[in-house]
């Protein structure tokens, strides 16, 4: 980076604005002194004095960063009144961040409409964020204080007390039109996704779309940044050209410069009607300096502009270093510019002839997008990875095929956006649909996407140290890639000699979910979490489960069992039976909405179901302790389970309430470890039960701060042992085959 001083600079600035140092910060002085050492280095001659120069811009870009990081607002936690005055400092469809008390809150809102800048009041509630509460999840509390956020809360609008500038009105009610105008003219799919294209609003887009859009490697599309400002501005600027070519003013002025500059505020616009999200900010930029550039009649450099608009945002506010979208921009902008020309000539396949046919032009298009694609992939892959818990294996064959007709559509519904023109809808219309039908194809393939662990220190190491290769086109790469696929496969081949049983029940809210890891690597699902309602806008399957199983490589359950058809045990089944493949389910013979959509979903998959019985598993034994008894209600015809390994016993008891109990307390129920029935509830937990179970750890599956007060503190007295909570956050039990020992997942990490 000596050749490239401002590249050096940005890099290491938005480096140090990461850390959000505090102002007492210790590194300030050492990146001064270094800064200092480098300066005067220039009159030495030995050959670490003359590196040392090169690190100047990187200790001034570093001192920098820190400076600006340690004035980074910290986040307040004061408390709030039922009813408050906030400023609206930013808006996104119900969600809100408001300045109130003198601290930035972060709302789900209701009541009337909001626009950023808006004074307003409002009635409602706020809490600290929870911190990462399961394997897999992310930390709540962790990436909002590092946008000075420290409540999070729900509250309803009463009235606004004073508007804010015209402008975001103006940008909010625009973008709302068109959204309608595409839902009136458009199918619903199609109508959400150029509505997400035009204005960058994703709220139209359902759950199973962005998915699908996510797994085909098509959901970049969405990301409002420098692909949508690049074609906007590209075609300004060509048709500006074009038509000043034509003038008398051609040979005295360049078009190159007219048309450069004119694309400029076109450009700037989009940002703004994108609603001026980080990856469309940093682009912005970026796009600027480039565009000044071609109209002085400099080339600019490609990496150096990327890092100085990513600069610029960090510069506005810290907190953009940790925005994952701008994260992902700048790391597949990074991987497009250092990688894509590399990975080509590392090909077997010649460069086209000059004046090559259709075909082979056509070939090495199809080519050129799939090594910018796979070049944006292997840089971006730890970030999602780390984040999703999931990768595309499709990404490459699905950006071939469908990225040029998503990428038309960009500018055909922008201009929609200001123009009413039929035949532009139809086109538009058209588009979408090939879009999304080509991101539904692809991730319906076989092994479309693959669930990953977060990976380490190492791996990302061995990773990032593979790429580096690749810039420099060394077939030495692979070994680096191939280094971190052997670690993944001997964490996975260990798993399988370990003869322990580790059980993990997931907090996912007023709800039960247990992961039981079994030996030989083998691992089965108890309940699934859920929503209070059928269908809930809330799925735990895809927010907590999924990652979990990820991050605890579990790849295949041989096992899923629903203990009863309600919501709360029900709701992220559906995802799961989805993502992942399962070789049994397991529920009984409950007919209800919930229980024929579970049952639908695995015919779907090809999932067999059966009723519950005793069998073993992987040198465990299930024991089914309970029984199906029509006219009962759901809850005491939950499924009871107890699994035994060893010595080692753990019951399973869903949901089960007194007359359930009653009948289980003629068995044999021992068990060190107990899953209570029904959260802990007053009509669950006799006396007669819990001396047959006798437990030493009790684990309630509970929601923090639920309306229903469970666990009910007179139930948690009269059970003997330890109680767990998983309110708190997960927890993780595990036997040997003669004792459990019990931990919350924070503590055990």
């Amino acid at each position: 980076m000596g050749e490239r001083p401002l590249l050096a600079a940005s890099v290491a600035f938005c480096a140090g604005a990461f850390f959000l140092a505090p102002w007492w910060v210790a590194p300030l002085p050492l990146a001064l002194q270094c800064y200092a050492h480098a300066r005067s280095a220039r009159r030495e001659q030995s050959p670490l004095h003359r590196l040392l120069p090169s690190l100047r811009p990187l200790a001034f870009g570093l001192a920098l960063g820190l400076l600006r990081g340690s004035f980074q607002e910290a986040p307040r936690t004061p408390q709030l009144p039922a009813e408050f005055e906030a400023r609206i400092a930013a808006s996104s469809g119900e969600r809100a961040t408001v300045r109130a008390h003198g601290a930035l809150i972060n709302l789900s809102l209701r009541g009337v409409p909001v626009h950023r800048g808006d004074l307003a009041m409002l009635a409602g509630r706020a809490h600290v964020p929870p911190p990462a509460l399961n394997p897999g999840g992310r930390d709540r509390r962790k990436d909002l204080a590092v946008r000075g956020i420290g409540l999070e809360g729900n509250a309803e609008v009463l009235q606004i007390l004073q508007d804010g500038p015209w402008l975001w009105r103006w940008l909010d009610d625009l973008r709302d039109r068109f959204a309608v105008r595409a839902a009136t003219i458009c199918a619903p799919e199609q109508a959400a996704l150029l509505t997400a294209l035009a204005v960058g609003n994703r709220r139209g887009l359902s759950a199973a779309e962005e998915d699908e859009l996510s797994a085909s490697g098509l959901v970049h599309l969405l990301a409002s940044s420098g692909l949508h400002l690049f074609i906007i501005a590209w075609l300004v600027r060509e048709a500006v050209r074009r038509l000043w070519l034509r003038t008398p003013w051609a040979s005295a002025i360049r078009a190159a410069a007219v048309g450069a500059l004119i694309a400029l505020p076109f450009a700037l616009a989009e940002v703004v009607l994108l609603g001026a999200p980080w990856p469309a900010v940093r682009a912005g930029v970026a796009l600027s300096v480039g565009l000044t550039a071609a109209a002085l009649a400099r080339r600019p450099d490609g990496p150096t502009t990327l890092f100085f608009g990513a600069a610029m945002c960090t510069l506005f506010d810290p907190a953009a270093t940790h925005d994952l979208a701008l994260q992902l921009s700048v790391a597949g902008i990074a991987g497009l510019l250092l990688l894509a020309r590399p990975l080509r000539e590392l090909l077997p396949i010649p460069l086209p002839a000059l004046g090559a046919g259709l075909f082979r032009r056509a070939t090495e298009h199809f080519l050129l997008i799939a090594c910018s694609t796979t070049a944006a992939a292997l840089v971006t892959a730890p970030l999602l990875a780390a984040s999703f818990h999931r990768l595309s294996l499709v990404s490459v064959g699905a950006n071939a095929a469908a990225l040029l007709p998503g990428l038309a559509a960009i500018p055909v519904a922008t201009a929609l956006v200001f123009v009413e023109a039929l035949p532009l809808w139809w086109l538009a219309d058209l588009l979408a649909t090939f879009t999304l039908r080509a991101a539904h194809f692809f991730s319906s393939l076989p092994f479309a996407t693959i669930s990953v662990a977060a990976p380490g220190i190492i791996a990302c190491a061995l990773w990032y140290a593979g790429v580096a290769l690749v810039s420099r086109r060394s077939k030495k790469s692979l070994a680096c890639f191939s280094l971190v696929g052997a670690l993944g496969l001997t964490q996975s081949t260990l798993s399988r000699f370990d003869k322990s049983v580790t059980v993990t029940f997931l907090a996912v809210g007023q709800g039960d979910c247990a992961v039981v890891q079994l030996p030989g690597g083998h691992a089965m699902l108890i309940d699934a979490g859920g929503d209070l309602r059928w269908p809930g806008r809330f799925d735990p399957g895809a927010h907590d489960v999924l990652p979990a199983l990820a991050e605890l490589r579990i790849s295949r359950l041989d096992l899923a069992v629903l203990t009863h058809p309600h919501p709360d045990h029900a709701g992220g089944l559906l995802s799961v039976l989805e993502h992942v493949p399962v070789g049994e389910l397991w529920m009984n013979e409950e007919d209800n909405p919930i229980s024929r959509a579970v049952r639908a979903k695995a015919a779907q998959r090809g999932i067999p179901v059966h009723e519950p019985r005793t069998e073993n598993l992987a040198d465990v034994r299930l024991e089914l302790l309970s029984r199906f008894e029509p006219g009962r209600s759901t809850n005491d015809n939950s499924v009871v389970l107890r699994l035994v390994h060893g010595d080692a016993a753990v019951l399973f008891a869903g949901d089960a309430e007194a007359l359930a109990e009653s009948e289980l307390a003629q068995q044999d129920l021992r068990a060190d470890l107990l899953k209570a029935p029904h959260h802990g509830s007053r009509t669950s937990s006799s006396d007669a039960f819990l001396r047959r179970v006798a437990p030493r750890f009790t684990v309630y599956s509970t929601g923090a701060g639920n309306p229903f007060g469970f666990p009910i503190p007179e139930v948690v007295a009269r059970t003997p042992g330890e109680h767990f909570n998983t309110a708190d956050g997960a927890v993780v039990a595990h036997s040997d085959g003669k004792r459990w020992s019990v931990l919350n997942w924070r503590d055990a990490r």
